[in-house]
């Protein structure tokens, strides 16, 4: 009889210690890190000629080059509108009025094939920094509960070697 009682013991022993531990222990408290496809460089597309010559042909930007950009996608957007983009993140040369004219050309372009986007102005996303983790809460608690288990099995594990059965309650 006293041969089962150990394993009973030791099994209570190990669920009441795991019943502790609070459920997002394991958990990574940080939110996953959110990138935006725009922010990515576009893959496996090339600028045609047409383009780079309108980006030539205007370098101060402006509605010119808009409508020329606007003109280029309409003519063929599956060709054109990943080179547009692959040719304006890689390009270091470009100036900030040129960029801005090409997202207003894309945007034309876009609103003449009828594809309506959200109302959202054509600026680069401003990177906000997710919210910090939540603080680490220590468990005294739970550790004192677990101390005072794992004397608990050592007190049954001892008495049992002697032979002598300490009754519980009177």
């Amino acid at each position: 009889m006293q041969v089962l009682r150990l394993p009973v013991v030791i099994v209570s022993s190990v669920a009441l210690v795991v019943a502790q531990i609070p459920p997002g222990f394991a958990q990574n408290a940080a939110p996953p890190r959110v990138q935006s496809a725009a922010l990515d460089p576009a893959q496996d597309a090339t600028p045609s000629p047409a383009i780079v010559a309108a980006f030539k042909a205007y370098p101060k930007g402006g509605e010119e080059l808009s409508k020329r950009i606007a003109d280029i996608i309409v003519s063929d957007p599956d060709a054109n509108a990943p080179g547009l983009v692959k040719y304006v993140q890689t390009t270091p040369s470009l100036t900030k009025e040129q960029k801005r004219a090409a997202f207003d050309g894309l945007a034309a372009a876009l609103n003449r094939m009828g594809i309506n986007a959200a109302d959202m102005p054509t600026k680069a996303p401003v990177y906000k920094a997710p919210p910090p983790p939540p603080p680490v809460t220590e468990c005294w608690g739970c550790l004192l509960f677990a101390a005072a288990v794992i004397a608990g099995v050592i007190c049954a594990i001892e008495c049992d070697k002697n032979g002598e059965i300490i009754p519980v309650s009177p």
